[in-house]
């Protein structure tokens, strides 16, 4: 256990309570570690995404997994450009590894590991088709509750002028079969590895969930 000396306790017992106690709107950036834990229920229910969703505007989901929030979260943002999409992968292994900090570079150990691509408009389509299979076989997203210390998807996304939130809880569908997943990985340039859903068994104290509103086009916020 790290001692109250060590900044990187002092850091994670910040970013714990800012996760916990967010109700700050995200706009920035989701690579600056402070900044994604005081938005982090935001960043996850797209509302960037859905206060630029309008008639004409272009095309744009995020996707992000919970490979049980202490261990991994994986993030892709994919947005349409004139010839195809930018996609963007975000990847964050355990945070805190006092292995990984630096004085030079306190906020290191919940940094996100990060690759761009261009990718073209048939893979773009492919990603959303699949998307859309998926949520076909899925229970309504709307009203559903998801755990941290779990695994899911949840995806946010503006599609023409319209928004809307879709979940997949490993409780509920079998989350290593979606086929969006595997088109997200087949792409994915971060060289970290998945974590594959498995069975999670026992309690967490510090678990927190996301809710879905009844509407399915934003969230409650996290508890």
């Amino acid at each position: 256990m790290l001692t109250k000396s060590c900044p990187t306790a002092k850091l994670a017992l910040f970013l714990c309570a800012g996760l916990l106690v967010s109700c700050t709107t995200y706009s920035g950036s989701a690579d600056n570690p402070i900044e994604r834990s005081l938005t982090w229920f935001s960043y996850v229910a797209g509302d960037d995404i859905k206060a630029s969703c309008a008639a004409g505007s272009r095309d744009h989901f995020r996707f992000v997994y919970n490979a049980v929030y202490q261990k991994q979260i994986r993030a892709y943002d994919m947005k349409g450009v004139d010839a195809g999409a930018d996609l963007v992968a975000r990847v964050r292994n355990e945070p805190g590894n006092v292995s990984g900090f630096r004085i030079q570079d306190p906020l290191g150990p919940w940094a996100l590991a990060e690759s761009r691509a261009s990718i073209s408009n048939e893979q773009a389509s492919d990603i959303v088709d699949a998307l859309s299979r998926d949520a076909e076989r899925a229970p309504a997203s709307a009203g559903q509750q998801l755990a941290s210390n779990e695994f899911y998807w949840i995806v946010s996304g503006c599609s023409a002028g319209s928004f809307r939130i879709w979940a997949f809880d490993q409780d509920r569908v079998g989350v290593n079969a979606l086929e969006f997943a595997s088109e997200l990985r087949a792409l994915d340039g971060t060289d970290i590895d998945f974590r594959d859903a498995m069975p999670v068994e026992g309690f967490d104290d510090g678990v927190f969930y996301i809710k879905i509103n009844q509407t399915g086009d934003g969230t409650v916020r996290g508890f």
